[in-house]
């Protein structure tokens, strides 16, 4: 079977064309055109301010693109376009609905304290999508053993480490069923030692085939894990590649100087 013939080349989560935005008369993303096929791993790569997280935050709504097309799972986020063809901000209810789609991971963990760490992840589905309760609890408990926690089911947040909140906070996108899995440098506000413990679950869900698209500086799990690597600079992506030959053959001068700065 060719590539062209592959269920992974006829069926792309993320599809950006040309997007676009700007942010207090700046521009924060020029241009990005940028595919992500289901059941891959993507890579944004890039030095601060490069418009890595915003293109991530774009994917699920959380901002709005000024300019361009930007489709995941067969939806256009955030706007819709009419039938005269014009665009108009998405209402609430419609972009609430494709989030339920749209796993996302945060840098600094954003779970309810109140909770405790089982109630975090069975909350959504029950309250969103109409879960029944002894269901979504059963899939919570799977989820918490998934992602080695099954003995801190009724732990709240502030008796967890960092390391173990994340954990959690994965366990609790995957809740949702995704389609698509984002992470916006999920280690990036953990201790050194909690590091590998998140990029663990992480590398399993990209056995399990999980369509993710990542931000990160831990260029060893990009190495290992990604099948594209996404390099972006001054809101505009410079680059892409295989790990294997973007590491060994950078062909942008300001990818070789990036890479040349932290490998």
């Amino acid at each position: 079977m060719t590539d062209t013939e592959s269920p992974r080349a006829a069926s792309p989560i993320v599809q950006a064309r040309n997007v676009c935005r700007s942010l207090g008369g700046r521009e924060i993303l020029r241009g990005v055109s940028l595919e992500v096929q289901a059941g891959e791993v993507v890579v944004l790569v890039g030095p601060s301010g490069a418009g890595k997280t915003t293109l991530l935050r774009t994917m699920n709504g959380l901002e709005t693109i000024d300019d361009g097309e930007l489709i995941v799972a067969g939806q256009p986020v955030g706007y819709r376009i009419g039938r005269d063809g014009r665009r108009s901000p998405a209402s609430r209810t419609a972009l609430m609905r494709q989030r339920q789609e749209i796993g996302f991971v945060f840098q600094h963990f954003n779970l309810f304290p109140h909770m405790t760490a089982i109630e975090n992840i069975w909350h959504a589905p029950v309250r969103v999508r109409g879960v029944d309760k002894r269901e979504a609890l059963a899939q919570a408990e799977a989820l918490l053993a998934r992602v080695g926690l099954a003995d801190k089911a009724d732990a709240r947040p502030n008796k967890l480490s960092g390391g173990q909140q994340q954990r959690v906070a994965i366990a609790r996108a995957l809740a949702m069923k995704p389609q698509l899995m984002l992470f916006d440098e999920p280690t990036s506000a953990l201790d050194p030692e909690m590091i590998g413990e998140v990029l663990d679950v992480m590398k399993e869900l990209a056995a399990d085939h999980m369509t993710m698209v990542v931000v990160t500086h831990e260029m060893g799990f990009a190495r290992e894990v990604a099948d594209r690597v996404v390099v972006m600079d001054a809101g505009a992506i410079i680059e892409v590649a295989p790990p294997a030959r973007l590491f060994a053959s950078p062909q942008h001068p300001r990818t070789q100087t990036f890479l040349s700065k932290i490998l």
